[in-house]
């Protein structure tokens, strides 16, 4: 009998990617009248108080982040399957909600494009004087990597978990290496999906044969402008959601299943099970492990896993061996 083949997960991205474009539109729709009113502020500011552009138009980035809050809800929505009734009142909920913490994650974004930025300047620069300062520069570029990831996660999980600010934090940076090449993963989604949506602005300036320059300007900017504020956000959100969120939920809602592994909720007794019978504890470990925030998440033996739950696995272990 004709088995059906599975699908691998870039189809079932793509596939989640085609049949709900629509919704994904829709919901760019209600984030384009801030986004647009975050530029003109922006704007604003620099053209009557301070004419430095790198400094003053990511400040956009900033004012717009809260209303992303619903942007990422709804995209995460879409590439779980997830049936929400109402799109906008999600949205609006979750922009309330979420907004502060969105609001705290956008200044820490806009201080890390301007530290890397700064930082690559600087010292692309300075290597004409020493090679060392391509080491310096190798650096940054590795920080913009880490930077990357870490707003890969945190605006997920701020939107998805009830956590404090400083776990979302600590969380996200956690991810950065443990999940390496999930991100690699989302990265290569995104960029993908990127080079197809602004593709046309390579096409469009040969227009030039057959329209005036000024005309073909005006349609650069006007695709540009679409893509920008009707294509880009919520289908990026929506890939980087499908990478990160099943690892992300096994972790911290399946309190502490392996975030390498990925254990559906009935089978969450079995995997504590086996977790016990891998760690071999000893005294001082759990003493010093129980030094700090019970709700935090820490690396231990390879695994993300929260210090509380670890533990009282490691003290049940213990008392298995007496």
């Amino acid at each position: 009998m004709y088995q059906e083949r599975k699908k691998l997960g870039f189809e079932l991205l793509i596939s989640n990617l085609f049949s709900n474009l629509g919704g994904l539109i829709f919901t760019n729709m209600l984030f384009l009248l801030p986004f647009l009113g975050s530029i003109a502020i922006a704007w604003a500011i620099y053209h009557f108080l301070l004419p430095v552009f790198i400094i003053v138009m990511p400040l956009s980035l900033v004012l717009a982040s809260p209303f992303y809050a619903g942007v990422v809800l709804i995209s995460r929505d879409y590439s779980q399957n997830i049936d929400t009734q109402s799109k906008a009142k999600a949205y609006f909920k979750a922009v309330k909600e979420n907004g502060f913490k969105y609001l705290i994650i956008g200044i820490l974004g806009y201080v890390s494009i301007l530290s890397c930025y700064f930082g690559v300047k600087v010292y692309s620069t300075m290597a004409a004087l020493s090679g060392i300062f391509y080491v310096m520069m190798f650096f940054i570029l590795l920080m913009s990597v880490f930077f990357l990831f870490f707003f890969f996660a945190a605006p997920l999980m701020t939107v998805s978990f009830d956590l404090k600010t400083k776990d979302i934090i600590k969380n996200s940076a956690l991810m950065t290496f443990g999940e390496l090449k999930k991100n690699f993963f989302a990265t290569i989604g995104v960029v993908a999906y990127l080079g197809v949506v602004l593709f046309p602005m390579i096409v469009l300036p040969y227009l030039t044969a057959v329209l005036s320059v000024q005309l073909v300007k005006i349609i650069l900017i006007a695709y540009l402008g679409v893509a920008l504020g009707l294509l880009i956000p919520a289908p990026c959100a929506l890939i980087i959601s499908h990478y990160l969120y099943p690892n992300m939920k096994a972790v911290i809602a399946g309190e502490g299943v392996p975030s390498f592994t990925i254990t559906p909720k009935e089978k969450e007794d079995t995997a504590v099970s086996e977790k016990k019978e891998e760690i071999t504890p000893s005294p001082k470990e759990i003493e010093g492990l129980s030094k700090g925030d019970g709700d935090e998440y820490i690396f231990y033996q390879g695994k993300m896993i929260k210090r509380k739950f670890l533990i009282k696995i490691l003290k049940d272990k213990e008392n298995d061996n007496e």
